[in-house]
């Protein structure tokens, strides 16, 4: 029992810190080289931003208005709701009046794929036409005025088909779930520059449309529940990974998130895992290990050796893992975009890997997914089975 808390503690250890290694200059790079102004590229060509709207937040129209500030001069902008009875119609018909540049679209309710999907396919249906380039991006995230040429940019110079950008949790308080959402992210986050296992995000991607056509990427969206988790299996089993780009991240700020908020995000990040990528969930698996092992050993050692059933060793190997753990934590809150009090943030990080075991447990027992008031049965692969009820 020592050899296995100590073999998995280091383990779990080591894992975090090559994780933070291999990802903090990805992070850090958006905050590090902030917008500077307009920049012309060698070649800039005609791309249509797809942007799938639904409900009236004010996050989602301060996310618009940053999309539709964007610099980059040959760009059209095509937003997408579900129908006028979404909450978003009427405001973004306001919204666009005046705007050449814009249009709206209703895509109609989703009857053999997630509504998102169906929004983006009625989007590039409209933008063939015209566009070089689809760019694809999510109306509840602030984006920088560049972030449309920091996406095309690969694509215009050749580098890859596809590329993406990522989204960092901006936290206004220090409450857990805040704060547990905010370390989520900065572990996939971190992720993004490993090109071997990296996934699109569909808050910010684009791919040029020749690909978008040549790997059918409309007959997959068509019966899938989510867009970037079945693009990038797609476009990896042609030997095509997405081109990360640093600088393209988009702040989603966040405060008073409840406990349920944040559970139900999380699982359906590792729902996602499971229907789309099962090999990779499986291989979760040694994550959660690694989570859940060294805690649950080091209470019930300790609870042994104050009740006398095991040895002081216990006592003092709890407080060396809870010390390096502490120590480990601090180390990710150099990558936060706000300043962070060592409590708030050690209490944040301590249930981050207890709040993903439980979600990653939850997984096993379902394949019904909820999003945006629409529950969807769903198989492996991504397809949808059944759409099971829609309200909103």
């Amino acid at each position: 029992m020592k050899t296995l808390f100590l073999v998995s503690a280091l383990a779990e250890v080591l894992m975090l810190l090559a994780l933070y290694l291999a990802g903090r200059k990805h992070v850090l790079a958006g905050l590090r080289r902030p917008y500077r102004g307009p920049a012309k590229l060698v070649r800039e060509p005609n791309t249509a931003m797809i942007i799938p709207i639904t409900g009236d937040t004010p996050a989602m129209r301060s996310g618009l208005a940053s999309l539709l500030a964007q610099d980059y001069p040959n760009l059209r902008y095509v937003l997408v709701t579900r129908d006028e009875a979404d909450p978003a119609t009427a405001f973004v018909r306001e919204l666009i009046a005046h705007r050449p540049d814009a249009t709206h679209l209703t895509s109609g309710p989703a009857m053999s794929c997630g509504q998102k999907n169906l929004n983006l396919l009625a989007g590039v249906a409209h933008a063939r036409g015209w566009a070089d380039v689809f760019v694809f991006c999510d109306s509840t995230h602030l984006a920088r005025p560049d972030l449309t040429r920091l996406l095309v940019e690969p694509i215009a110079k050749g580098l890859a088909p596809i590329s993406g950008g990522y989204h960092r949790v901006v936290p206004l308080d220090s409450a857990v779930p805040t704060l547990g959402m905010l370390n989520v992210s900065l572990v996939l986050h971190s992720l993004q520059p490993i090109r071997a296992i990296t996934q699109p995000w569909g808050g910010a991607m684009a791919v040029s449309r020749e690909a978008f056509d040549e790997y059918g990427v409309v007959k997959v969206w068509a019966e899938n529940i989510v867009d970037d988790f079945s693009l990038g299996p797609l476009l990896a089993k042609q030997g095509i990974r997405t081109w990360p780009v640093a600088e393209a991240c988009l702040d989603t700020p966040l405060r008073n998130v409840p406990w349920s908020q944040w559970r139900e995000w999380l699982t359906r990040q590792l729902l996602y895992l499971k229907f789309c990528t099962p090999e990779m969930w499986l291989g979760s698996l040694v994550v959660v290990w690694l989570f859940s092992v060294p805690p649950l050993l080091a209470v019930l050692g300790s609870f042994g050796a104050l009740t006398g059933l095991a040895g002081a060793w216990w006592i003092v190997a709890t407080l060396g893992y809870v010390a390096v753990f502490i120590a480990v934590g601090l180390v990710f809150r150099t990558l936060s975009p706000r300043p962070v009090g060592t409590w708030a943030w050690t209490k944040g990080f301590f249930a981050t890997p207890l709040m993903t075991v439980w979600c990653y447990l939850l997984t096993w027992t379902t394949f019904t997914m909820s999003w945006r008031g629409i529950a969807y049965r769903v198989t492996w692969g991504g397809r949808v089975v059944e759409v099971l009820r829609g309200d909103s």
